[in-house]
Formats: C-alpha cells, structure tokens, sequence
C-alpha cells in the first residue's frame, strides 16, 4: 500500500490505492498426476508465469520518481552551495529539500518503501548506496529547467494515469508550479512561462490495451464539480467588487480574472451536464468573507481565492474521467503559479495531509 493520505477539509479524500501486484503461486501437494502426452511434471517448481506489460501508471510513475530524483539532488547541491545571505534564496532550498522527498515517496508502492525502510535500518553487508542520479542540475538556472521539466511531466501524466494516480500526480504538479516561481523570483531568473492552457493538455502516451478504464464513484465528480462551479462564480464576483475599488492596470487585470473565473464555471458547467451532475447557475449576489470588503480584506482576497480555486480544481481532477480533467489541470496549474506571488511556503501535497513512516 502506498503512503496513508488524508484529504483535508476542502478536498475529497483522495484514495490513492495502488494496482495489486500479480505473484504467481506455488505448484503444491503430496503427489502429480502422470498424464499421457504432458511431459515430465516436476514437483515444487513455480508455475510458468509472464507479467503483464507496465500500465500507463507504471510508466508514468517510474519516469517521475526519477525526474524526482534529479531536483531532489539538485537541491540538496543548491543547499551545500549555500546562500545564507539571501533568506528568499535560502527559504526556497530548503523547502524543495523538504518537499521533494515527500512527494517521491507518494508514488512510491507499499513493496518499495518497505524495502527502502528495511535498507536503512537492517543495511546487508557490503551494500553499497544508490547510484546518484545523472545529470545532476549544477546550479540554480539548471534546477530551474528541471523543475519545469517535472511540471510538463506531471501534466502530461494527470491527463493519462489513474484517477487514484491522478489525484497526488496534480498536486504535485501544482506544488512544482508555485517552487519553480519563487526559484526563479529568489535567484533573479528569467520569468517562469504560465502553465498550459486546457485545450493544450492532451494525451501524448499511448495507453495499452492491457489497461483497464479508471471509473471513479459518481459522487466524488458530482460534488467535486459542483464545488468548483461555485467557487469559480464566487471569484468570478469577488474579482469584480476589487476590480470597481481598483483604478488603471490594476482594475483591468481584476476584469480580465472576472471572465477567466466566470468562463471556467461555465466549462465546469458544460462537463456537470453531460455527466449527469449538477449545474451549478450563478447567483447574483456572494456574500463578502467577514461581510464588508475593507482594504485590509481586499489586499488579502485575491490570495484566499486562488488557494480555494487550487485545492477545488485538483479535487475535479481526481475525480473526473480522462478526457475531463484538462481544466481543472490547467486552473490547478495557474493558480499555483499565481500563489507564488503571495505565499512563501506550500504544503508538498495541496490538499492532500501525508503521514510520514515512522522510520522515516
């Protein structure tokens, strides 16, 4: 079993059960039939078994733990580097260092971590450490171009892999998207390109036949959806009220986020409809957090509403089927980016609380 999750308040509980590795068994008993034409059949010997070929979640999930592998080395040298002197620079070190490494044992199976938890506290003599990664990023512009690189991967696989796959795949994926902003913003680093829009996140892997289609309970995608319509259209006004207080480049920015917040709920609407969900219509009026937006609250808003609309759309993607989860993908994606601007620090999993091994 992979690591015990727990969803937090604003999420669905993720179940991030993995495919049952098949064991073939034993050929037992006291004795063997002796029948014409079969050949010798010799006792206690396995039964001829053939694996069956990787999964699409076995493929993305290798590509990943090594991808993760390489910014897990490449920020442990940023740290060893060392910038003490620079606290933004310090402060994102030392949340990749602690960060990735939980991210990498979510994907982890029950099998491989037990025999890494088994490695650390009983090491075989002689055993020699794990090779270190290739191609190690040397310096911060190179870990940045790895962090990116990690970002494209988790898209692309949340787009293929399973539902249960999909869920702490995305979170990742968002956590990447908001690390690789403060990287770039703490080391004076060329600006991070915004995440992929929907229409450009598409199947790139073809999925063996082998795989069996992943179907998740109707009644996770129906509240999930109808969460996210409600939060897109309540942006949707919120960023309207900040955008009648707000004057020039500001106020035109708010009014371009009113139709980004309103076209995602009606996107979100359209898939509500065709799976039989909700739809969620918008309401004239949304009640103001604390009911008067001072300035004090409207400098705090457009944070608030980003952290809700980045947990909400990675509860729909992993909820939704395939082909509904781009979106909800690229809004996680965005809005992680956005947070970037307001947030120094960032759980490793959005909306997903891991409970670390006791060895570990």
């Amino acid at each position: 079993m992979p690591l015990p999750i727990h969803s937090s308040p604003a999420a669905p509980a993720p179940r991030l059960a993995r495919r049952d590795l098949l064991r073939a068994g034993l050929l037992g008993g006291a004795g063997a039939l002796l029948l014409p034409a079969c050949g010798p059949v010799e006792l206690g010997q396995p039964a001829t078994y053939t694996p069956p070929p990787p999964g699409i979640d076995d493929l993305y999930r290798l590509d990943l733990l090594s991808q993760l592998e390489r910014v897990i080395a490449g920020a442990d040298a940023l740290a060893e580097a060392g910038d003490g002197r620079d606290p933004a620079r310090a402060a994102i070190v030392t949340t990749l260092t602690q960060t990735l490494p939980v991210q990498r044992r979510s994907l982890l199976t029950g099998a491989e971590l037990e025999k890494e938890i088994e490695a650390q506290e009983d090491p075989e003599p002689g055993q020699t450490p794990p090779a270190p990664p290739m191609d190690v990023p040397a310096d911060a512009a190179e870990q940045r171009a790895a962090l990116l690189a990690l970002r494209k991967l988790c898209t692309q696989a949340a787009r293929q892999v399973s539902g249960s796959l999909a869920r702490p795949i995305s979170a990742i994926g968002a956590h990447i998207a908001w690390a690789t902003v403060r990287l770039s913003s703490a080391f004076e680093l060329e600006k991070v390109p915004a995440p992929p829009a929907a229409e450009d996140i598409v199947p790139v892997r073809d999925v063996p036949a082998t795989d069996p289609p992943s179907i998740g309970a109707a009644s996770d995608l129906q509240d999930s959806l109808a969460s996210a319509q409600e939060a897109e259209w309540r942006a949707g006004y919120l960023r309207e009220a900040l955008a009648a207080r707000s004057e020039g480049r500001e106020r035109s920015a708010q009014e371009k986020l009113v139709e980004v917040h309103r076209g995602r709920a009606a996107g979100l609407g359209d898939i509500a409809e065709a799976a039989g969900a909700p739809v969620i219509s918008r309401r004239a009026v949304y009640p103001v957090p604390g009911g008067v937006l001072d300035e004090q609250l409207a400098g705090r808003l457009p944070m608030l509403l980003t952290q809700q609309l980045l947990i909400e759309h990675l509860a729909v993607v992993g909820a939704a089927p395939f082909e509904d989860r781009p979106l909800s993908l690229s809004a996680a994606l965005t809005e992680a980016h956005r947070l970037a601007a307001w947030r120094d620090d960032l759980t490793a999993l959005p909306g997903i609380e891991v409970e670390p091994p006791p060895s570990l």
